[in-house]
């Protein structure tokens, strides 16, 4: 489980990342990543019902998600809201953490 500290919770800091964060594509995942003022580095992740109606599915790739970024947490860069977004026609059968690394690495975010 991520610490609390890393955690992005709040409707207006979800809604902060999307209006003012930066935006990376690859492989049906957007990944938005926005500054915040915090010497920490939160994480919020957003899995529609309409990427799968099997609740199942989308709570396994969120744990892990959250697996990866607590094994990568010393490697990210601190002081920024990321929010992972899987859209619909992601291929379940994958790991997602593949994907973010890439995404992470094009966007600057490890140090």
């Amino acid at each position: 489980m991520l610490p609390f500290q890393n955690r992005l919770k709040n409707k207006e800091d979800f809604e902060k990342t999307y209006r003012y964060g930066k935006s990376l594509f690859c492989d049906k995942i957007v990944m938005r990543v926005a500054k915040n003022e915090l010497p920490v580095m939160r994480l919020g992740i957003s899995i529609g019902v309409n990427f799968s109606k099997s609740a199942v599915v989308r709570n396994r790739l969120k744990r892990q998600i959250r697996a990866f970024f607590r094994a990568e947490l010393e490697k990210i860069k601190p002081g920024q809201d990321i929010v992972i977004i899987l859209q619909k026609g992601y291929d379940i059968s994958k790991n997602p953490a593949e994907t973010i690394a890439k995404l992470l690495a094009r966007s600057g975010q490890y140090n």
